[in-house]
């Protein structure tokens, strides 16, 4: 099992980017994880792309958070960027 936790850019399918801290584990096949976003609306949940501070990028699908919350769920797609 690999981890990952720190800084990281969320990217959206717009260009728009917003820096997170992440908290990201895979095992096996599989990694996701959390992120924390200040100020997330929960009208922006899609797929964006998450790209690490050394420039490893990978697809994610962000989940649900708590209405008082800034913390969301990230399921990962392909690879993880940080294995």
């Amino acid at each position: 099992m690999s981890r990952y936790r720190g800084p990281a850019t969320l990217i959206s399918s717009d260009g728009a980017e917003v820096d997170v801290h992440v908290d990201l584990r895979s095992k096996q096949r599989e990694w996701s994880g959390t992120a924390t976003i200040a100020g997330f609306v929960a009208t922006d949940l899609d797929d964006r792309t998450l790209r690490l501070p050394d420039g490893r990028e990978a697809q994610v699908t962000l989940g649900d958070s708590a209405g008082w919350s800034d913390v969301v769920s990230l399921a990962g797609n392909g690879p993880p960027p940080f294995a």
